[in-house]
């Protein structure tokens, strides 16, 4: 018997001596090699991508942990080098913020991810909703609310006065064009709204409660979160400090807006600050964030699936991003000249985080995480591959503009997916090869947009889920019906210029040309020039009502051109001219009504 306990003994000593040296061992942190060969990673890429960056600053994380590379300049005509106090701004990193608050005040007991936002709101809120299905809070994480989008009111230069948050989305253009839940459609007006119902449930400015419950608790002393940075000094100083780039490091001037909608993106501070953020969403029980370690958990369990599939999508308001590991979640942000993204995988405790004073930047903010968490391999069903052809067609984003003259925009942003073998496809140019039945993959683009996720829908026929929106499917004669609309309006305008062109070399001919058609032309003319200064005053980060008194000229062009071309019907039918005439009438009423009616289907009045 005791011969036996002795062996039961030895045998628990080497099972308990193993999990010592190979179990807790394997506890998830940079061992120094591979500490070592990460670094060495992330040096090479900096290095060898060094002359297409202006400004730089990385950092990864696990546990204790850290690597810390700085690269460029925070303003190179002055040869400002990056450095532990330049300030960069967060864009829609910020979001961040909003859904942190959020789950706090759910731990309080405050909010409800289930209950009507109506709930939350003051009665006379003029909230954007046109289905009698309530909004929730979760719809608004997983930005299923079905609110499209609007290219005013974003962001804008000096501004006279700035709104409050529930004056900027009350004013927002803004309409909800989608039964909440049906599509995915990013939306910074929804994430906003989530920050004024945590400031009217709490009671706080959201402003004030941002810096006592998560800036205070952990010690991020150079991070702002005002519009104008009023809210802390220091980094409105340093911001002056720094310039935003383009792509191909041309100075992006002016190059500092308002964000009137700031918890959407408003956010700038130092790299070590958002680090302190990184470290405590790593932390295992959460704190000083929150109370318990099921919130964490929460924020990180998966909220919404890629659709007939088991793939994660979106963990309240965090994104996934395709990874060797599979359990990667976070965001990215872009300003007017700015970069950024933040990804964790909490199960193994590591975490990345990359500014760059860069627009629209990619190859550091989404190529650096690839070093770090490793490619993606998708593990499915690769024998039962199905006939790509049937996802063949047009797909525009969901996300766009669907009301008011922005969403002529959605015309630019429409992709073509073709097929390409007997299970493959073609999108942008990228390659998409077939992983399984109604899920691609391409190696061709970053991590964070290499999956594609092909699906039925009862409305739109077919839908494409990809990171961020759901894009649907839009039927050829649409597609073509619009475009030619389009056109034909461009070349009508081209025909108005024609004819000012011949009048007035006419006139210095002193020949003579009918007076009604040359004010008609003229009309053609500037309502042409007032559209493209709407566009280009649109893409400049401007207010809808700014905007307001080029759109109502349009309806008195309208008015007016009504006028002539019923006069010139008239003439038309009761009086004979020359052939030549006849012709130049006609032409002058087809060009008219063509820009009549794309100002009326595109919604270019007020």
């Amino acid at each position: 018997m005791n011969n036996q306990n002795n062996k039961r003994f030895n045998i628990f000593i080497c099972l308990f001596l193993i999990y010592i040296l190979f179990g807790y061992a394997t506890k998830p942190v940079f061992s120094a090699t591979e500490q070592q060969r990460l670094e060495n990673k992330l040096i090479d890429f900096m290095t060898k991508h060094e002359n297409t960056a202006a400004g730089v600053a990385t950092i990864a994380v696990s546990e204790d942990e850290i690597i810390y590379k700085m690269k460029g300049y925070a303003d190179i005509e002055k040869q400002t080098r990056v450095d532990e106090e330049t300030v960069f701004e967060w864009g829609s990193v910020s979001k961040i913020l909003i859904w942190i608050s959020v789950l706090q005040l759910v731990e309080d007991e405050k909010l409800a991810l289930e209950m009507d936002i109506k709930t939350y709101l003051p009665h006379d809120f003029r909230l954007k909703t046109s289905f009698d299905t309530p909004v929730t809070l979760q719809h608004l994480m997983n930005h299923t609310a079905g609110f499209d989008d609007s290219y005013t009111d974003l962001m804008i230069y000096h501004p006279t006065k700035i709104p409050s948050l529930r004056e900027a989305l009350e004013a927002a253009d803004i309409k909800q064009v989608f039964p909440p839940g049906q599509f995915v459609a990013y939306s910074n007006y929804g994430a906003s709204l989530a920050a004024y119902i945590v400031e009217e449930v709490s009671g706080l400015d959201y402003r004030e409660y941002i810096q006592k419950h998560i800036f205070d608790p952990l010690h991020m002393t150079k991070t702002a979160i005002d519009p104008e940075q009023n809210d802390n000094q220091w980094v409105k100083e340093q911001r002056q400090k720094v310039q935003g780039y383009t792509e191909d490091l041309q100075l992006i001037e002016p190059n500092h807006y308002v964000i009137p909608m700031y918890p959407s993106g408003g956010v700038m501070g130092v790299a070590s600050d958002l680090q302190k953020l990184l470290q405590a969403l790593l932390a295992e029980d959460g704190t000083p964030l929150f109370k318990h370690h099921n919130t964490i958990d929460f924020l990180f369990k998966p909220s919404l699936y890629y659709p007939e599939s088991s793939i994660p999508r979106i963990a309240n308001g965090l994104f996934f991003l395709p990874s060797a590991s599979e359990q990667v979640f976070g965001h990215g942000g872009n300003t007017i000249s700015f970069s950024s993204s933040i990804y964790l995988d909490r199960v193994e405790r590591i975490g990345v985080l990359v500014l760059t004073n860069m627009a629209n930047e990619s190859t550091f903010t989404l190529r650096i995480p690839e070093i770090i968490f490793g490619n993606y391999t998708h593990i499915g069903n690769h024998t039962n591959l199905e006939n790509s052809s049937e996802w063949n067609g047009i797909y525009e984003p969901a996300r766009v503009p669907r009301h008011g003259f922005s969403k002529v925009y959605g015309l630019f942003l429409r992709s073509k997916a073709k097929q390409t073998g007997s299970h493959d496809l073609m999108m942008n140019d990228f390659y998409y090869s077939q992983a399984e039945p109604n899920i691609y993959i391409t190696e061709d683009d970053f991590s964070g947009y290499a999956l594609d996720v092909y699906s039925k829908h009862p409305e739109t026929k077919k839908i494409l889920s990809s990171v961020h929106t759901d894009l649907l499917y839009v039927p050829f004669y649409k597609h073509f019906l619009e475009w030619g609309l389009m056109i034909l309006g461009v070349f009508s305008a081209l025909f108005s210029f024609g004819f000012m062109i011949v009048t007035v070399f006419k006139k210095l001919r002193k020949k003579q040309q009918s007076k009604l058609h040359v004010i008609q032309h003229l009309l053609n003319v500037f309502m042409f020039i007032n559209v493209i200064w709407i566009g280009y005053k649109t893409l400049s980060m401007t207010t809808y009502s700014s905007l307001t008194p080029f759109l109502t000229a349009n309806i008195f062009y309208m008015a007016i051109s009504f006028v002539i071309s019923g006069y010139l019907l008239f003439l038309l039918k009761n009086k004979k001219t020359y052939k030549y005439q006849t012709s130049i009438r006609i032409m002058t009423l087809i060009s008219t009504i063509i820009l009549c009616v794309n100002i009326l289907y595109w919604d270019f009045y007020f």
